[in-house]
C-alpha cells in the first residue's frame, strides 16, 4: 500500500489568508458600529435586524481568526494529519451565529408588527443600509477570490454570509421606503423576511460544515470521474473498489487497483506515484491511499 498526503500550504497561501482576516473584522467592526448608531436614532426594526447581524459577523470574526490561525499549524502529535479540521468547525461557528442573529432580529421585528405602527424617516437609515450594502459586496469579492484561490471553506462560508448582508442590507432599504409610500407595517415586514434569509443561510451553512466534520462521502457523479481518471493512468486494469470521505474540507481516498501480477515492483512503484501526482493536481483530495492488487488473484 502507498499513500499521499497534500500539503500545499504554504507562506503565499498564508498571507492570503491574514489579509482576508482583515478584510472581515475591521469591514464588520465598522459596519457593527455604524449601523447599531442609525438604528438607534432612526428606529427603524429592519436596521436594528441588519446592526445586530453586524454585530454577530465581529463575534465570527474573532472565532474565523483563531480558528483559521490553528488550521494552518503543521501535523503534530496530536493531530498527524494536520489541523485542517478547524476550518469546518469555523464554518459551524458561523452558521450559528448567523442563526443567533436571525432569531434575534425575529423577536425584533415581531415585537414591531404587533406594536403601535411607527413611520421611520428614509433619510440616514437607507444611506447607511446601501453603504452597508456596496461595502459588503466588496468584502464578499476580495474574501471569496481568495477563498477560492487558497480553496479554503472557512472562508468561503465568510464569503457567502457577506453576499447574504449584500442582500438583506439591499432588502431593509426597500422596507424603509416602502414603509413611507405605502404602509409603516412594511418595516417590520421586511425585518421578518430578513430573518427568514438570514436562518435559510444559516442552516444551509451548519448542513455543509457538518458534513465535512461527520466523514460524510461525495456524490456518485465525483466517485465516477474519479474512477475513470485513475483507469486512464497506463497499467491500470481497472479499480475495483474506491471510497471517499470528506477529511475536514478535502477528500480522502481508499483506492484499490488491478494491476497485472508479473508486473515488476518498480512498475507498481511508478503507477501508484502517477496516480499520485492525477490526485494531487486536482486540489480537492487530501489523502489517497492504493492498494495495489495482481488482478490473477480476484
Amino acid at each position: 500500500m502507498k499513500w499521499y498526503e497534500d500539503s500545499t500550504r504554504n507562506d503565499k497561501n498564508t498571507h492570503q489568508m491574514y489579509l482576508a482576516l482583515a478584510i472581515t473584522f475591521s469591514g464588520n467592526l465598522l459596519l457593527a458600529v455604524g449601523k447599531w448608531i442609525a438604528a438607534l436614532h432612526a428606529g427603524s426594526a429592519a436596521l436594528h435586524a441588519d446592526a445586530l447581524n453586524s454585530f454577530s459577523d465581529v463575534l465570527y470574526s474573532i472565532t474565523l481568526i483563531i480558528g483559521l490561525l490553528i488550521s494552518i499549524k503543521p501535523a503534530d502529535l496530536s493531530h498527524p494529519h494536520g489541523h485542517e479540521r478547524f476550518e469546518p468547525v469555523v464554518g459551524l461557528v458561523i452558521s450559528l451565529s448567523m442563526g443567533w442573529a436571525g432569531i434575534a432580529a425575529l423577536r425584533e421585528s415581531v415585537l414591531k408588527l404587533t406594536g403601535a405602527p411607527f413611520l421611520i424617516e428614509p433619510g440616514m437609515p437607507v444611506l447607511v443600509l446601501l453603504a452597508s450594502a456596496a461595502v459588503k459586496f466588496l468584502m464578499f469579492f476580495s474574501i471569496r477570490k481568495i477563498a477560492l484561490n487558497i480553496s479554503n471553506r472557512a472562508l468561503e462560508a465568510a464569503a457567502q454570509d457577506n453576499l447574504m448582508d449584500t442582500m438583506t442590507s439591499a432588502a431593509a432599504a426597500v422596507g424603509i421606503l416602502l414603509s413611507n409610500l405605502f404602509n409603516p407595517l412594511a418595516d417590520p415586514i421586511a425585518g421578518i423576511l430578513l430573518s427568514a434569509w438570514i436562518l435559510r443561510t444559516a442552516g444551509i451553512t451548519f448542513i455543509e460544515n457538518f458534513n465535512y466534520l461527520t466523514g460524510h462521502g461525495t456524490s456518485q457523479e465525483k466517485l465516477n470521474d474519479l474512477r475513470l481518471e485513475i483507469e486512464s493512468v497506463p497499467g491500470v486494469i481497472s479499480v475495483h473498489q474506491l471510497y471517499a470521505e470528506y477529511i475536514g474540507t478535502k477528500l480522502r481516498l481508499d483506492v484499490h487497483i488491478d494491476l497485472d501480477g508479473e508486473m515488476p515492483l518498480h512498475r507498481v512503484h511508478d503507477i501508484e506515484t502517477e496516480i499520485e501526482n492525477k490526485m494531487a493536481q486536482r486540489g480537492d483530495i487530501d489523502h489517497v491511499f492504493i492498494h495495489a492488487e495482481p488482478l490473477e488473484n480476484r
